[in-house]
């Protein structure tokens, strides 16, 4: 196997394995909740697919929607058992796990099942670049269809219950239905993702899903510590799917220096554990790289005047991207206060762009800097109250 068709085969993997990683950025990071459900779900959904397919002869993205649709009732129990019986969130998922182990083997009567086809069989190309493609429409698919719902009413109190579940409550967010949903979303895509794995491997097993919620885990952490996102919620996504691309990547370069198999999983776990420190090791070496630059400021005068240079640039290019979102933000307002021609679906478009620019700049400015534009909103209405009294005066 070449270097290049390593990568290839660790970006296949990686993107299939995504759909994974995004399922657990659900549960883990926007709901908060420790869900260990996701063992058993990935298996339950690749021994669902191939089931389907070996038996019923069903179409593999057809059974694969079917395995999607049944991992929500999975994630359905978990929420049941923590929001209605108090049970923990991680022995709730235990519970379900556990079940699931033995449903698993009841689904096909055996511990294995054999699998024909894939969900990239209608592609007219070779098997990794089929792969590559499939898994591109997937994800693509999926993060749309995410960013979508999660700006919605439903998908932002969800949100809300994750980041501050007493605050949501007493806003009047039904907090228990919430996370049922949220967990019902999260392990409808671990599923999906197992009913992918079980078609790309030509195979599904009971035990396929030990080890995945690490995997998930790891991917998320590589992506969000390459690519910080902050509160950038579709970046957010494509990070997670970065994230299980170059894990799968590495874990493929481990198998191409010709280890042997007990080694990979030692391997494995060193990836993973490095995944999990990369935070550390990042934050490491942002603190030495300023005490390195107030060292040379402090010893060499030629590099502090450099360093005196750099800010001032630095600080320029900081201000005129300031100014122009200011500059952006004061042209939607104005859009939305003076064009009468847009209409009711555009008006609502501009708002929503006019409040993720201000979401964006409050994050980058603090939310003091937001105050010009709250004067602006006043004087325009203000205006605008004084143009319709001064109208009602004529018709008098």
């Amino acid at each position: 196997m070449t270097v290049f068709n390593t990568i290839i085969s660790g970006i296949d993997q990686g993107l299939i394995y995504a759909v994974l990683a995004l399922g657990v950025y659900i549960s883990f990071r926007l709901l908060d909740f420790a869900d260990l459900t996701c063992e058993g779900s990935f298996a339950f959904g690749g021994m669902v697919s191939a089931t389907l397919m070996d038996s019923a002869g069903i179409y593999p993205i057809l059974a694969a929607i079917i395995a999607m649709i049944v991992g929500s009732l999975a994630g359905f129990i978990t929420g049941i058992l923590n929001t209605k019986f108090k049970i923990p969130p991680i022995l709730s998922g235990i519970i379900t796990m556990t079940g699931l182990t033995s449903i698993n083997f009841m689904i096909a009567g055996r511990a294995s099942i054999g699998v024909s086809d894939s969900f990239v069989s209608w592609l007219p190309l070779s098997r990794s670049y089929a792969l590559l493609i499939g898994g591109l429409l997937v994800c693509t698919i999926i993060v749309l269809v995410l960013y979508w719902f999660f700006g919605t009413e439903m998908g932002a109190s969800i949100r809300a219950t994750g980041a501050n579940e007493k605050m949501a409550r007493a806003q009047g967010i039904n907090t228990s239905a919430k996370k049922i949903i949220a967990l019902m979303i999260s392990n409808a895509l671990i599923a999906l993702s197992g009913a992918l794995v079980s078609q790309y491997q030509y195979n599904a097993t009971t035990t396929m899903g030990t080890g995945m919620i690490v995997v998930g885990l790891a991917a998320i952490i590589i992506g969000e510590t390459l690519i910080p996102a902050k509160r950038n919620f579709a970046v957010s996504l494509i990070s997670v799917i970065i994230g299980s691309i170059i894990y799968y990547i590495i874990y493929q370069f481990v198998i191409l220096a010709g280890l042997q198999a007990e080694h990979v999983k030692l391997i494995s776990a060193i990836i993973i554990v490095f995944a999990l420190c990369l935070p550390m090791i990042k934050t490491f070496f942002i603190k030495f790289g300023k005490k390195a630059d107030t060292y040379l400021r402090d010893k060499y005068a030629g590099y502090n005047a450099y360093a005196i240079k750099r800010d001032e640039k630095a600080a320029a290019r900081k201000e005129e991207k300031k100014q122009k979102a200011i500059a952006e933000i004061k042209e939607l307002q104005s859009a939305l206060h003076e064009d009468t021609s847009l209409t009711p679906f555009k008006r609502k478009l501009t708002e929503r762009r006019l409040a993720r620019k201000k979401e964006k700049f409050e994050m980058k400015e603090g939310v003091k800097a937001l105050a010009v534009f709250d004067i602006i909103d006043r004087e325009t209405e203000e205006v605008q109250q004084s143009k319709s009294v001064e109208g009602g005066n004529d018709n008098a």
